[in-house]
């Protein structure tokens, strides 16, 4: 088995118009003029002999050493990858044939691909693709929504910008327009959810389609990992002293009303950080402000146990045993499986919460009484007065109001589920619990990313391990 390297070019013949190819004179003289390819004989249908040509190379060593790597896999029984295959076309089969992904999974890594990585490298062919051309794509995202000088954006990332500049969603209201998918830059976090997809459908076209993965070896933008952060008194302090002064402005320009002072206290540039958590102290206040609202045994359930939003809208009856006092989950609020199969569990309930949702039983049994035959039988836990299915957004944004009304700093719903982890913690329950309490497959995320050492419980902990070191005022009883 044998090939060989050759050069050519473009140029045509001026009487008769056909291409030159090795003929040109221009070739070996004009330096740049033309580029290099190589041929190689390889077995055909049939039992015939073909010759298929390769191309085009920068230069002679990197032909040569295509055509030897080539070489080497006919020699071994390998395939030779297909040269005519674009990153676009393999990128979209791909996508495609992932029908073992979940629907919002399947939904991201779509967008994933064709807001980004087509966009970015789809004319590429695939056998072409390095790691240097996904850097550069990378490069690119980070640029996004970013300022701008004057003819300073690089060609793909004018592609890029190009396919965000519509709106994903596809039916409008009469008279609106299209807007920006986004106005706000990338984050180093969401790149890296990008580049997963990216490197996944590189690691299935690895030893088929490509030798190595182009992907390995790309290095990443810094993610630095959000901790949880506990409303102390002295930020608590803060805050309030912080919004006070917000009103006040605000108040300049007319009068402020309950709805603009709760965005204001809702708004995340007055909070410490992006993840705050309340202390016990507020959880109790909070429960203890909303005992009346109709899905208290709701935010009871995910303050003492920590569900995810979806996963406590999800919660049917059937899977609910109150007298083991025992939630089973096993589905999300749009029917789809729990997120990770670590995410199907039984989650332990305190007897508060089973209080609660035995007084919610009740009432939603009244509810289906007035509303005799119209009341669709979902077997949800929770419902609105009709039956339906509780709007995921809605609770998230009822969470707010109550908690704005309670006279507390301003917490997300989801935070409730760091809560429910940092009092587990307190109370002296081991990672390896709470990582099945919540659903995690890692302790180490648990630890790392959603337990929250209170301050009295570290100040405990601090004064343990200072008793352990032998001091002179200890020995002699002074002061």
């Amino acid at each position: 088995m044998r090939g060989s390297v050759f050069l050519r070019c473009a140029c045509r013949d001026a009487v008769t118009g056909r291409f030159l190819h090795g003929r040109c004179p221009k070739l070996g003289k004009v330096k740049g003029h033309g580029a290099w390819f190589y041929r190689y004989s390889a077995p055909g249908p049939g039992g015939k002999r073909r010759q298929p040509q390769v191309g085009p190379f920068a230069t002679k060593r990197d032909a040569e050493e295509d055509l030897t790597a080539t070489l080497a896999r006919l020699g071994s029984g390998g395939n030779v990858p297909d040269r005519s295959l674009t990153v676009r076309q393999y990128l979209s089969v791909y996508v495609a044939g992932k029908i073992d992904l979940k629907p919002r999974t399947q939904a991201t890594s779509q967008e994933a691909i064709e807001l980004y990585w087509i966009p970015a490298l789809g004319h590429l062919r695939l056998v072409d693709l390095r790691d240097h051309h996904v850097a550069g794509a990378i490069h690119a995202m980070m640029q996004i929504n970013m300022p701008q000088q004057e003819g300073e954006a690089s060609e793909m990332l004018r592609r890029l910008l190009a396919v965000r500049a519509e709106s994903v969603r596809k039916n409008l209201a009469p008279g609106e327009r299209r807007g920006r998918k986004s106005t706000k830059p990338l984050s180093p976090a969401r790149i890296r959810r990008l580049f997963a997809v990216l490197h996944a459908a590189m690691g299935a076209a690895v030893p088929g389609k490509l030798a190595v993965n182009p992907c390995d070896g790309v290095i990443l933008p810094r993610v630095r990992r959000t901790r949880p952060l506990a409303w102390t008194a002295e930020r608590e302090a803060a805050f309030w002293s912080a919004l006070e002064k917000r009103v006040r402005e605000a108040s300049a320009g007319g009068k402020v009303t309950v709805a603009k002072r709760q965005r204001l206290w809702a708004g995340g540039g007055l909070r410490p950080g992006p993840v705050m958590v309340w202390l016990p102290a507020h959880a109790g206040r909070f429960l203890d402000s909303i005992e009346g609202e109709r899905l208290y045994a709701l935010f009871c359930l995910v303050a003492y146990c920590g569900l995810r939003r979806g996963e406590v809208i999800g919660l049917t009856w059937a899977e609910l045993d109150l007298d083991q006092g025992i939630a089973y989950i096993r589905e999300t609020g749009d029917g789809d499986d729990t997120k990770s199969d670590s995410g199907t569990r039984a989650v332990p309930l305190p007897a508060a919460a089973v209080a609660a949702l035995r007084a919610w039983r009740k009432r939603q049994a009244a509810d289906r009484l007035a509303w005799g035959p119209d009341w669709p039988e979902t077997g949800r836990v929770f419902t609105r007065e009709d039956g339906t299915t509780v709007p995921p957004q809605w609770v998230s944004v009822r969470f707010e109001t109550l908690g704005y009304r309670a006279g507390l700093p301003p917490v997300r719903f989801h935070d409730l589920r760091h809560g429910a982890a940092s009092l587990c913690k307190a109370a002296g329950l081991d990672t390896k619990f709470i990582s099945e309490l919540l659903g995690h497959s890692r302790t180490s995320f648990t630890d790392s990313t959603y337990v929250l050492l209170f301050p009295e419980v570290a100040k405990a902990a601090a004064e343990s391990a200072a008793a352990v070191m032998p001091r002179r005022s200890q020995v002699s009883g002074t002061e």
